[in-house]
């Protein structure tokens, strides 16, 4: 090979260089300066899931938080409800809370579970022909305490089933 061409094979070289660089430099900048992105839920029930946003999102000390609407997904008296959760809640102390009611007598009634950290990733919830499902909620607990010594939920993703 000629030293001309080896020249050329050079500066060929070192031009992609500088420019994967560059394209790597421009990248993290981006992911760097990426807005977080909060965990959300899947609920399925009946052939159809939605993806819900947290409801309300707070630091563990109940400050900075955001709002979303309810999650919304029709399940039907007698039908389960099936929720899969994220490594960022799953992996936590978590709370389900699940809400049933009886359309014939108006009552309602409130069922919930506290999890461990990694005990459980999707979570059937139960549901009977003559008592309506109407609804779930997952929270993380917070650093913040009831007068009770219960600790507030920081974080709770809401799904309303009726």
């Amino acid at each position: 090979m000629q030293a001309r061409t080896k020249k050329i094979i050079a500066l060929i070289a070192v031009v992609l260089l500088l420019v994967a660089g560059g394209l790597a430099a421009v990248v993290w900048k981006l992911v760097d300066s990426a807005e977080p992105k909060l965990p959300t839920v899947t609920a399925f029930a009946r052939g159809t899931s939605v993806t819900v946003e947290p409801t309300q999102h707070c630091n563990l000390y109940l400050e900075d938080c955001i709002e979303n609407p309810l999650g919304m997904l029709d399940v039907p008296a007698g039908y389960p409800l099936q929720l899969s959760l994220p490594s960022e809640i799953a992996d936590a102390p978590w709370r389900l809370i699940v809400v049933y009611g009886d359309p014939k007598t108006g009552e309602t009634f409130v069922d919930g579970r506290l999890f461990a950290p990694g005990e459980q990733r999707a979570v059937t919830v139960p549901s009977d022909p003559e008592i309506q499902l109407l609804g779930v909620e997952i929270q993380l607990p917070s650093a913040v305490q009831d007068e009770t010594g219960t600790a507030i939920a920081h974080a709770v993703w809401a799904v309303q089933t009726y």
